[in-house]
């Protein structure tokens, strides 16, 4: 999946993302479309699969269990996610600046996580209005990361993307809605709640070349 993302983007910068088919990148890493299907539900899941995000999604719930939804975030942001952008540098870094001005690959990740995320994070709120709140932690926590990885990117990572995030969430925090915080059954039990993807795109599906 690693060779298929890389060597897809590479395509993608080369030629645009609507040029390249599905069809054309199985080919180019020797496999039938199907079999790439398997692994990618859509054309933007290429690019925005991380063979990190289990990992990531462990240490969230975990983190929610005991502290409030945006300070859960942004620890698990800095600690997990910081960390394998400064692993794998340039990639993280092409796959970033292509992602972000190609338009539906970048909404396709913030309304899938917009959507996942709040989903989650209603489950831990003790608040009557919860289904609101956790739309607005979310979409709160989103827009810090985007801030802090379009200035980490900007500036090409000369400031880590931890301490980017660090600048980013005291404002979100600031605003973030009176409640929020981890409800008793979820702090007893981690993990009856549904893991938050950190990126994923499962927007628009792409059918294989005839």
């Amino acid at each position: 999946m690693r060779t298929t993302q890389r060597t897809a983007l590479s395509m993608f910068i080369e030629r645009g993302f609507d040029d390249v088919t599905v069809g054309e990148i199985a080919a180019e890493v020797g496999m039938a479309p199907s079999t790439l299907y398997r692994h990618f539900r859509t054309k933007e899941d290429i690019v925005m699969w991380d063979e990190h995000d289990a990992a990531i999604d462990v240490a969230l719930d975990r983190a929610l269990a005991g502290r409030p939804p945006l300070e859960a975030l942004r620890m698990v942001f800095v600690d997990k996610l910081a960390t394998r952008y400064d692993v794998d540098l340039d990639f993280q870094l092409r796959r970033i600046r292509y992602s972000y001005p190609t338009k539906q690959l970048h909404a396709a990740a913030v309304e899938a996580d917009l959507r996942t995320r709040a989903t989650g994070l209603e489950q831990t709120m003790t608040k009557p209005n919860r289904p609101a709140a956790a739309i607005i932690a979310a979409a709160a926590s989103l827009l810090a990361l985007d801030i802090a990885i379009d200035r980490w990117q900007a500036d090409n990572a000369k400031q880590s993307l931890a301490k980017r995030i660090e600048e980013s969430f005291p404002a979100a925090r600031a605003n973030q809605p009176a409640g929020l915080k981890p409800s008793p059954r979820h702090a007893c039990h981690g993990s009856s709640r549904t893991a938050l993807p950190v990126r994923h795109s499962h927007i628009r599906s792409v059918k294989p070349d005839p």
